[in-house]
Protein backbone atom coordinates (compact mmCIF):
# COMPACT_ATOMS: atom_id res chain seq x y z
CA UNK A 1 0.00 0.00 0.00
CA UNK A 2 2.95 2.34 0.58
CA UNK A 3 3.82 2.22 -3.12
CA UNK A 4 0.23 3.07 -4.06
CA UNK A 5 0.27 6.08 -1.70
CA UNK A 6 3.58 7.29 -3.16
CA UNK A 7 2.29 6.89 -6.71
CA UNK A 8 -0.85 8.82 -5.83
CA UNK A 9 1.17 11.64 -4.23
CA UNK A 10 3.52 11.81 -7.23
CA UNK A 11 0.47 12.10 -9.46
CA UNK A 12 -0.63 15.34 -7.81
CA UNK A 13 0.66 18.43 -9.61
CA UNK A 14 -0.73 20.76 -6.92
CA UNK A 15 1.61 19.57 -4.15
CA UNK A 16 4.87 21.36 -3.37
CA UNK A 17 6.13 18.42 -1.31
CA UNK A 18 5.03 15.43 0.70
CA UNK A 19 6.12 12.93 3.35
CA UNK A 20 4.58 9.56 4.09
CA UNK A 21 5.36 7.30 7.04
CA UNK A 22 4.40 3.65 7.23
CA UNK A 23 4.12 2.88 10.95
CA UNK A 24 3.76 -0.60 12.45
CA UNK A 25 3.50 -1.26 16.18
CA UNK A 26 3.45 -4.82 17.45
CA UNK A 27 3.97 -6.25 20.90
CA UNK A 28 2.41 -7.71 24.00
CA UNK A 29 0.63 -6.48 27.11
CA UNK A 30 0.34 -8.18 30.51
CA UNK A 31 -1.94 -7.12 33.38
CA UNK A 32 -1.73 -8.43 36.94
CA UNK A 33 -3.93 -8.21 40.02
CA UNK A 34 -3.14 -9.60 43.50
CA UNK A 35 -2.05 -13.19 43.25
CA UNK A 36 -2.50 -13.72 39.54
CA UNK A 37 -2.10 -12.58 35.97
CA UNK A 38 -5.38 -10.97 34.99
CA UNK A 39 -4.93 -10.91 31.23
CA UNK A 40 -2.45 -11.04 28.38
CA UNK A 41 -2.84 -9.91 24.82
CA UNK A 42 -0.90 -9.37 21.63
CA UNK A 43 -1.18 -6.11 19.72
CA UNK A 44 -0.48 -5.08 16.15
CA UNK A 45 -1.37 -1.68 14.73
CA UNK A 46 -0.55 -0.51 11.22
CA UNK A 47 -1.14 2.95 9.77
CA UNK A 48 0.11 5.44 7.23
CA UNK A 49 0.66 9.11 8.04
CA UNK A 50 0.68 11.54 5.13
CA UNK A 51 1.88 15.16 5.30
CA UNK A 52 1.57 17.42 2.27
CA UNK A 53 2.71 20.94 1.36
CA UNK A 54 0.92 23.15 -1.09
CA UNK A 55 1.81 26.57 -2.48
CA UNK A 56 -0.76 29.18 -1.46
CA UNK A 57 -1.03 32.97 -1.45
CA UNK A 58 -1.63 35.55 1.25
CA UNK A 59 -4.28 38.24 0.83
CA UNK A 60 -1.66 40.63 -0.55
CA UNK A 61 -0.57 38.08 -3.14
CA UNK A 62 2.62 37.05 -1.34
CA UNK A 63 3.60 33.45 -1.97
CA UNK A 64 2.96 31.25 1.09
CA UNK A 65 2.92 27.58 2.01
CA UNK A 66 0.09 25.46 3.36
CA UNK A 67 0.31 22.12 5.12
CA UNK A 68 -2.19 19.33 5.70
CA UNK A 69 -2.11 15.77 6.92
CA UNK A 70 -4.08 12.56 6.92
CA UNK A 71 -3.90 9.14 8.55
CA UNK A 72 -4.80 5.97 6.66
CA UNK A 73 -5.41 2.44 7.87
CA UNK A 74 -4.61 -0.52 5.60
CA UNK A 75 -7.22 -0.73 2.85
CA UNK A 76 -8.28 2.89 3.31
CA UNK A 77 -9.24 5.22 0.48
CA UNK A 78 -5.93 6.73 -0.62
CA UNK A 79 -7.27 9.34 -3.02
CA UNK A 80 -9.84 10.66 -0.53
CA UNK A 81 -7.23 10.93 2.24
CA UNK A 82 -4.78 12.85 0.04
CA UNK A 83 -7.55 15.10 -1.26
CA UNK A 84 -8.57 16.01 2.31
CA UNK A 85 -4.96 16.77 3.27
CA UNK A 86 -4.50 18.89 0.14
CA UNK A 87 -7.74 20.75 0.80
CA UNK A 88 -6.62 21.69 4.31
CA UNK A 89 -3.19 22.73 2.98
CA UNK A 90 -4.89 25.02 0.49
CA UNK A 91 -6.51 26.95 3.34
CA UNK A 92 -3.25 27.60 5.19
CA UNK A 93 -0.90 30.53 4.50
CA UNK A 94 2.39 30.10 6.34
CA UNK A 95 5.74 31.51 5.23
CA UNK A 96 7.40 29.37 2.57
CA UNK A 97 9.55 26.51 3.83
CA UNK A 98 10.98 23.27 2.50
CA UNK A 99 11.19 19.64 3.60
CA UNK A 100 14.43 17.76 4.39
CA UNK A 101 16.69 16.28 1.72
CA UNK A 102 18.40 12.88 2.04
CA UNK A 103 21.36 12.69 4.42
CA UNK A 104 23.50 10.03 6.08
CA UNK A 105 21.78 8.37 9.02
CA UNK A 106 23.68 7.39 12.18
CA UNK A 107 23.55 3.97 13.75
CA UNK A 108 22.01 4.41 17.21
CA UNK A 109 21.33 1.43 19.55
CA UNK A 110 17.54 1.39 19.81
CA UNK A 111 16.51 -2.26 20.01
CA UNK A 112 16.28 -4.80 22.82
CA UNK A 113 16.87 -7.92 20.73
CA UNK A 114 15.04 -10.22 23.15
CA UNK A 115 11.98 -7.96 23.11
CA UNK A 116 12.21 -7.71 19.34
CA UNK A 117 12.32 -11.50 19.01
CA UNK A 118 9.53 -12.45 21.43
CA UNK A 119 7.65 -9.60 23.09
CA UNK A 120 5.13 -11.97 24.68
CA UNK A 121 7.81 -13.99 26.47
CA UNK A 122 9.71 -10.89 27.59
CA UNK A 123 6.65 -9.10 29.01
CA UNK A 124 5.61 -12.24 30.92
CA UNK A 125 9.11 -12.54 32.32
CA UNK A 126 9.18 -8.88 33.36
CA UNK A 127 5.81 -9.27 35.09
CA UNK A 128 7.08 -12.38 36.88
CA UNK A 129 10.14 -10.48 38.09
CA UNK A 130 7.96 -7.61 39.29
CA UNK A 131 5.74 -9.94 41.29
CA UNK A 132 8.71 -11.84 42.70
CA UNK A 133 10.52 -8.66 43.74
CA UNK A 134 7.41 -7.27 45.43
CA UNK A 135 6.80 -10.53 47.33
CA UNK A 136 10.18 -10.30 49.09
CA UNK A 137 8.81 -7.64 51.44
CA UNK A 138 5.83 -9.22 53.20
CA UNK A 139 4.68 -5.89 54.57
CA UNK A 140 3.73 -4.60 51.11
CA UNK A 141 1.58 -6.09 48.38
CA UNK A 142 1.53 -5.63 44.65
CA UNK A 143 -2.10 -4.68 44.04
CA UNK A 144 -1.90 -3.85 40.34
CA UNK A 145 0.73 -4.00 37.62
CA UNK A 146 0.99 -3.55 33.87
CA UNK A 147 3.76 -4.31 31.42
CA UNK A 148 3.71 -3.29 27.76
CA UNK A 149 6.43 -4.43 25.38
CA UNK A 150 6.38 -2.89 21.90
CA UNK A 151 8.34 -2.95 18.66
CA UNK A 152 7.94 0.12 16.45
CA UNK A 153 8.85 -0.01 12.76
CA UNK A 154 8.97 3.17 10.65
CA UNK A 155 9.47 3.50 6.90
CA UNK A 156 9.65 7.15 5.81
CA UNK A 157 9.64 8.40 2.23
CA UNK A 158 9.44 12.01 1.03
CA UNK A 159 9.30 13.90 -2.26
CA UNK A 160 12.94 15.04 -2.00
CA UNK A 161 14.28 11.51 -2.06
CA UNK A 162 14.46 10.36 1.56
CA UNK A 163 13.72 6.64 1.86
CA UNK A 164 14.65 5.50 5.37
CA UNK A 165 13.70 2.75 7.79
CA UNK A 166 14.22 2.21 11.51
CA UNK A 167 13.07 -0.11 14.27
CA UNK A 168 12.87 0.67 17.98
CA UNK A 169 11.66 -1.16 21.07
CA UNK A 170 9.93 0.12 24.18
CA UNK A 171 9.15 -1.48 27.54
CA UNK A 172 6.67 0.32 29.82
CA UNK A 173 5.72 -0.74 33.34
CA UNK A 174 3.30 0.55 35.95
CA UNK A 175 2.76 -0.84 39.44
CA UNK A 176 0.99 -0.05 42.69
CA UNK A 177 2.40 -1.17 46.06
CA UNK A 178 -0.01 -1.20 49.01
CA UNK A 179 0.36 -1.71 52.74
CA UNK A 180 -1.99 -1.61 55.72
CA UNK A 181 -1.52 -1.27 59.48
CA UNK A 182 -4.79 -1.43 61.31
CA UNK A 183 -7.05 1.16 59.72
CA UNK A 184 -4.16 3.01 58.08
CA UNK A 185 -3.48 2.29 54.42
CA UNK A 186 -0.73 3.61 52.16
CA UNK A 187 0.28 3.00 48.57
CA UNK A 188 2.95 3.98 46.08
CA UNK A 189 2.55 4.28 42.32
CA UNK A 190 5.56 3.79 40.00
CA UNK A 191 5.91 3.94 36.26
CA UNK A 192 8.94 3.63 34.02
CA UNK A 193 9.67 3.55 30.32
CA UNK A 194 12.85 2.31 28.66
CA UNK A 195 13.95 0.91 25.32
CA UNK A 196 15.56 -2.20 26.83
CA UNK A 197 14.55 -4.30 29.82
CA UNK A 198 18.00 -4.24 31.44
CA UNK A 199 17.71 -0.48 32.00
CA UNK A 200 14.62 -0.87 34.22
CA UNK A 201 16.70 -2.21 37.14
CA UNK A 202 13.50 -3.86 38.30
CA UNK A 203 14.53 -5.53 41.54
CA UNK A 204 16.33 -2.46 42.90
CA UNK A 205 13.49 -0.12 41.95
CA UNK A 206 10.79 -2.27 43.54
CA UNK A 207 12.81 -2.86 46.72
CA UNK A 208 13.31 0.89 47.06
CA UNK A 209 9.65 1.60 46.33
CA UNK A 210 8.62 -0.89 49.03
CA UNK A 211 10.73 0.97 51.60
CA UNK A 212 9.22 4.29 50.57
CA UNK A 213 5.73 2.80 50.84
CA UNK A 214 6.34 1.73 54.45
CA UNK A 215 7.87 5.10 55.30
CA UNK A 216 4.53 6.70 54.42
CA UNK A 217 3.15 5.29 57.70
CA UNK A 218 5.63 7.48 59.56
CA UNK A 219 5.27 10.50 57.29
CA UNK A 220 4.42 13.71 59.09
CA UNK A 221 3.27 17.11 57.97
CA UNK A 222 5.43 18.95 55.43
CA UNK A 223 7.94 21.42 56.85
CA UNK A 224 8.12 25.06 55.87
CA UNK A 225 11.58 25.21 54.35
CA UNK A 226 13.89 27.54 52.49
CA UNK A 227 17.26 26.07 51.66
CA UNK A 228 18.98 23.03 50.10
CA UNK A 229 16.73 20.54 48.29
CA UNK A 230 18.10 17.26 46.89
CA UNK A 231 16.76 15.39 43.87
CA UNK A 232 18.13 12.02 42.84
CA UNK A 233 17.67 9.47 40.08
CA UNK A 234 14.18 9.24 38.53
CA UNK A 235 12.77 12.34 40.22
CA UNK A 236 15.79 14.36 39.06
CA UNK A 237 15.28 13.05 35.52
CA UNK A 238 11.66 14.24 35.61
CA UNK A 239 12.77 17.66 36.90
CA UNK A 240 15.44 18.10 34.23
CA UNK A 241 13.89 16.44 31.16
CA UNK A 242 10.15 16.27 31.79
CA UNK A 243 7.97 13.16 31.80
CA UNK A 244 6.43 10.90 29.18
CA UNK A 245 3.51 13.28 28.66
CA UNK A 246 5.76 15.90 27.11
CA UNK A 247 8.93 17.88 27.35
CA UNK A 248 9.86 20.48 29.89
CA UNK A 249 11.21 24.00 30.09
CA UNK A 250 14.48 23.26 28.29
CA UNK A 251 12.65 21.73 25.33
CA UNK A 252 10.26 24.68 25.11
CA UNK A 253 12.69 27.57 25.48
CA UNK A 254 15.35 25.79 23.42
CA UNK A 255 12.99 25.24 20.48
CA UNK A 256 13.25 27.27 17.29
CA UNK A 257 9.46 27.16 17.01
CA UNK A 258 9.20 28.93 20.39
CA UNK A 259 11.76 31.48 19.26
CA UNK A 260 9.85 32.14 16.06
CA UNK A 261 6.62 32.52 18.06
CA UNK A 262 8.44 35.03 20.31
CA UNK A 263 7.73 33.02 23.48
CA UNK A 264 11.39 32.14 24.11
CA UNK A 265 13.54 35.05 25.32
CA UNK A 266 16.75 33.12 24.69
CA UNK A 267 19.32 34.52 22.26
CA UNK A 268 22.24 32.60 20.75
CA UNK A 269 25.51 33.74 22.32
CA UNK A 270 23.82 35.15 25.41
CA UNK A 271 23.23 33.71 28.93
CA UNK A 272 20.06 31.70 29.43
CA UNK A 273 19.80 32.92 33.03
CA UNK A 274 18.21 36.18 34.12
CA UNK A 275 20.03 36.26 37.47
CA UNK A 276 23.55 35.62 38.75
CA UNK A 277 24.74 32.03 38.50
CA UNK A 278 25.74 30.86 41.97
CA UNK A 279 26.05 27.14 41.27
CA UNK A 280 27.77 24.96 38.68
CA UNK A 281 27.83 26.27 35.10
CA UNK A 282 25.14 24.76 32.90
CA UNK A 283 25.92 22.78 29.75
CA UNK A 284 23.13 20.89 27.97
CA UNK A 285 22.94 18.69 24.90
CA UNK A 286 19.71 17.93 23.06
CA UNK A 287 20.63 14.38 22.18
CA UNK A 288 18.85 11.91 19.90
CA UNK A 289 21.91 9.66 19.89
CA UNK A 290 21.81 8.51 23.52
CA UNK A 291 22.08 4.70 23.30
CA UNK A 292 18.64 3.23 24.08
CA UNK A 293 17.31 6.70 24.98
CA UNK A 294 13.53 6.95 24.87
CA UNK A 295 13.92 10.16 22.85
CA UNK A 296 16.55 8.68 20.54
CA UNK A 297 16.13 7.52 16.94
CA UNK A 298 17.99 7.30 13.63
CA UNK A 299 15.69 9.95 12.14
CA UNK A 300 12.72 11.97 13.38
CA UNK A 301 9.20 12.38 11.97
CA UNK A 302 10.55 14.57 9.15
CA UNK A 303 13.42 12.24 8.27
CA UNK A 304 16.10 14.47 9.82
CA UNK A 305 19.09 12.40 11.04
CA UNK A 306 19.67 12.07 14.79
CA UNK A 307 22.15 14.56 16.21
CA UNK A 308 23.79 15.41 19.52
CA UNK A 309 23.26 19.17 19.61
CA UNK A 310 25.08 21.35 22.10
CA UNK A 311 22.22 23.58 23.21
CA UNK A 312 23.83 25.45 26.12
CA UNK A 313 27.55 25.80 26.86
CA UNK A 314 28.74 27.24 30.16
CA UNK A 315 25.42 29.09 30.68
CA UNK A 316 25.25 30.56 27.16
CA UNK A 317 22.88 29.46 24.41
CA UNK A 318 24.72 27.85 21.50
CA UNK A 319 21.86 26.60 19.32
CA UNK A 320 18.13 26.01 19.05
CA UNK A 321 16.56 22.65 18.29
CA UNK A 322 15.10 23.35 14.86
CA UNK A 323 12.84 21.46 12.49
CA UNK A 324 13.26 22.08 8.77
CA UNK A 325 10.43 24.62 8.79
CA UNK A 326 11.73 26.78 11.61
CA UNK A 327 15.33 26.43 10.51
CA UNK A 328 14.22 27.92 7.19
CA UNK A 329 12.33 30.72 8.92
CA UNK A 330 15.16 31.71 11.26
CA UNK A 331 18.13 30.79 9.04
CA UNK A 332 19.37 28.24 11.56
CA UNK A 333 21.04 24.83 11.17
CA UNK A 334 18.52 21.99 10.91
CA UNK A 335 18.77 19.74 13.98
CA UNK A 336 15.41 17.94 14.03
CA UNK A 337 13.49 16.86 17.10
CA UNK A 338 14.92 17.66 20.54
CA UNK A 339 15.45 14.09 21.82
CA UNK A 340 16.76 13.39 25.31
CA UNK A 341 18.54 15.75 27.69
CA UNK A 342 22.24 15.17 28.41
CA UNK A 343 24.27 16.99 31.08
CA UNK A 344 28.01 16.58 31.80
CA UNK A 345 29.22 15.14 35.12
CA UNK A 346 29.47 17.56 38.03
CA UNK A 347 32.57 18.41 40.00
CA UNK A 348 31.90 16.85 43.41
CA UNK A 349 30.82 13.47 44.69
CA UNK A 350 27.19 12.69 45.45
CA UNK A 351 28.24 12.02 49.05
CA UNK A 352 29.43 15.61 49.38
CA UNK A 353 26.05 16.87 48.21
CA UNK A 354 24.28 14.94 50.99
CA UNK A 355 25.62 17.28 53.67
CA UNK A 356 23.00 18.13 56.31
CA UNK A 357 20.64 19.79 56.69
CA UNK A 358 18.60 19.37 53.54
CA UNK A 359 15.26 18.20 52.20
CA UNK A 360 15.18 15.33 49.74
CA UNK A 361 12.15 14.87 47.50
CA UNK A 362 11.45 11.31 46.41
CA UNK A 363 8.31 11.77 44.33
CA UNK A 364 6.10 14.56 43.04
CA UNK A 365 2.41 14.21 42.35
CA UNK A 366 3.21 15.74 38.96
CA UNK A 367 6.06 18.08 38.18
CA UNK A 368 4.56 20.44 35.62
CA UNK A 369 6.31 23.83 35.52
CA UNK A 370 4.99 26.51 33.23
CA UNK A 371 6.93 25.64 30.05
CA UNK A 372 7.55 29.31 29.21
CA UNK A 373 8.04 31.15 32.53
CA UNK A 374 9.46 28.10 34.34
CA UNK A 375 7.43 28.85 37.49
CA UNK A 376 6.30 25.81 39.47
CA UNK A 377 4.32 24.95 42.60
CA UNK A 378 4.27 21.16 42.71
CA UNK A 379 2.73 18.88 45.32
CA UNK A 380 5.14 16.48 47.06
CA UNK A 381 4.05 12.85 47.44
CA UNK A 382 7.00 11.87 49.60
CA UNK A 383 10.02 13.70 50.93
CA UNK A 384 12.49 13.61 53.83
CA UNK A 385 13.74 16.33 56.13
CA UNK A 386 17.34 15.36 56.90
CA UNK A 387 19.03 17.06 59.86
CA UNK A 388 20.96 16.09 62.99
CA UNK A 389 21.45 12.59 61.61
CA UNK A 390 17.70 11.95 61.39
CA UNK A 391 15.84 11.28 58.14
CA UNK A 392 12.21 12.21 58.80
CA UNK A 393 9.62 11.40 56.11
CA UNK A 394 6.79 13.77 55.19
CA UNK A 395 4.14 14.08 52.54
CA UNK A 396 2.23 17.02 51.19
CA UNK A 397 3.31 20.59 50.82
CA UNK A 398 4.57 22.14 47.62
CA UNK A 399 7.95 22.74 46.09
CA UNK A 400 7.79 26.34 44.91
CA UNK A 401 10.22 28.16 42.65
CA UNK A 402 11.36 28.90 39.14
CA UNK A 403 13.00 26.29 36.92
CA UNK A 404 15.77 28.43 35.45
CA UNK A 405 16.49 30.16 38.77
CA UNK A 406 16.86 26.70 40.33
CA UNK A 407 19.35 25.67 37.62
CA UNK A 408 21.34 28.84 38.31
CA UNK A 409 22.01 27.69 41.87
CA UNK A 410 22.62 23.95 41.80
CA UNK A 411 25.56 21.59 42.23
CA UNK A 412 25.71 18.37 40.25
CA UNK A 413 27.26 15.06 41.26
CA UNK A 414 30.29 13.64 39.49
CA UNK A 415 28.50 10.29 39.35
CA UNK A 416 26.07 9.92 36.45
CA UNK A 417 23.12 7.74 35.49
CA UNK A 418 20.81 6.95 32.59
CA UNK A 419 17.06 7.36 33.06
CA UNK A 420 15.45 6.91 29.65
CA UNK A 421 15.11 10.52 28.52
CA UNK A 422 17.96 11.88 30.68
CA UNK A 423 21.68 11.13 30.81
CA UNK A 424 23.73 13.00 33.38
CA UNK A 425 24.47 13.48 37.10
CA UNK A 426 22.24 11.28 39.24
CA UNK A 427 22.22 13.67 42.21
CA UNK A 428 21.62 17.43 42.32
CA UNK A 429 21.66 19.80 45.30
CA UNK A 430 19.54 22.88 44.64
CA UNK A 431 20.88 25.36 47.15
CA UNK A 432 17.89 27.62 47.73
CA UNK A 433 14.42 26.25 47.07
CA UNK A 434 11.22 26.76 49.02
CA UNK A 435 8.79 24.22 50.39
CA UNK A 436 5.41 25.63 51.34
CA UNK A 437 4.53 23.52 54.35
CA UNK A 438 1.61 23.02 56.66
CA UNK A 439 1.53 26.59 57.95
CA UNK A 440 1.52 28.28 54.53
Amino acid sequence: MLKEIIDALNGRSDLAGWTVRHLITRGAQVYAVPGQIESQRAIEVERYKIDVLRQTSAQDGTQTMGSGDATLLPGGDIQTAIEKAALVAGLVANPVHTIPAPSMLPNVPLVDTDLQTDSSDVTRDVMGRMREAASKNRSVHLTAAECFGEIHTTHLVNSRGIDAEQETTQINIELVLHSQRGENEVETFREMSRRQVADLLLEDEIEQSARYTLDLFEAGSPPSWQGPVLLRNEVLAVFVAGDNLGGGVLQTLGSASSKYAKVSPWEIGKPVFRNEVKGDPLTVWANRRIPFGTGSNRFDDEGIPAQRVELIRENELVAFAASQRYADYLNLPVTGAFGGVELPPGRVSALTLLAEPHVEIIQFSWFNPDPITGDFATEIRLGYLVENGIRKPFRGGQLVGNYMDALADVRWSAETGFFGNYLGPHTARFNDLKIAGQDE
